[in-house]
């Protein structure tokens, strides 16, 4: 994988990419966007076993790991920079794949970018659309940042780590993305992400769509919406035995089985 950066107005926007797949159409493209207070690290089980049969891009997403500082955070300026990074790779369509928050990075990419959208992954996510959330439900998403203020960082970090993942490695590998965000990036993060993903309308894919569940995932109500998700739309729910809310690591083994499986329909070929 190697390490480059785009440019824009809002800052510079770093990714990894394994180049001798990048613009194949055969081999098929997939983009791997982390959720809230991660970083591309997440995705390291991935790009380990995947790297040698399709182009794999991962980043780390506007206002977290090397993507800091950073101007303007929106989601739509987020699909901004993905489409960017894949027009300056030459790829012509790829499918995205998104955990937590950033399955909204996803969402908005095949949302305004819906012609280079070769399939949508949701990794732990929920969707776009009001109509899923309650407004109460909603309060703990607009304060989220007030009330993790009040916590010692340190133990804000432990406890993110433990209640997101099941396996020691997956914790270990979160924890440290959460430290080297720190907790004045955490705060703005938080702030900026769950302001902006209710603007945004529910998405009519065009594209394949698979949504993976961590078994043993217990953040906030993600169980409930994906049960929502899947039964509105009939949008193929596979649950990851023993996983957590980072399911593509907890159970990376039978994660990267299914993304091959959905990667090598003909579907996910660019045109």
């Amino acid at each position: 994988m190697v390490k480059k950066y785009i440019e824009n107005n809002r800052g510079k926007v770093f990714y990894w990419i394994n180049e001798e797949f990048a613009g194949t159409k055969d081999k098929g493209a997939i983009m791997f966007t982390h959720g809230l207070t991660a970083d591309h690290t997440l995705f390291d089980k991935q790009t380990e076993y995947l790297q040698d049969e399709m182009c794999v891009i991962t980043w780390d997403m506007p206002l977290h790991g090397e993507n800091r500082p950073y101007k303007g955070f929106s989601f739509k300026n987020a699909a901004a920079d993905m489409n960017q990074i894949l027009e300056t790779e030459g790829i012509e369509k790829a499918v995205m794949a998104g955990q937590s928050a950033g399955g909204y990075c996803a969402q908005a990419f095949a949302l305004f970018y819906p012609e280079k959208t070769a399939g949508f992954i949701s990794i732990d996510s929920t969707p776009f659309g009001l109509k899923y959330y309650k407004k109460s439900e909603l309060f703990w998403t607009d304060h989220y940042d007030a009330i993790a203020r009040w916590y010692p960082y340190e133990f804000y970090c432990k406890l993110s780590a433990k209640s997101a993942c099941t396996t020691e490695e997956a914790r270990l590998s979160f924890y440290q993305a959460l430290v080297r965000l720190g907790k004045k990036g955490m705060l703005e993060a938080a702030k900026a992400l769950y302001r902006d993903f209710t603007k945004y309308p529910e998405v009519d894919f065009k594209c394949p769509v698979l949504l993976f569940l961590g078994e043993k995932d217990k953040v906030g109500y993600v169980k409930k919406y994906n049960e929502m998700w899947e039964k509105e739309t009939g949008y193929p729910l596979v649950v990851i035995p023993g996983a957590g809310h980072n399911s593509n690591f907890d159970g990376y083994e039978f994660f990267n089985r299914k993304v091959i499986e959905f990667m090598t329909t003909q579907s996910m070929r660019a045109d």
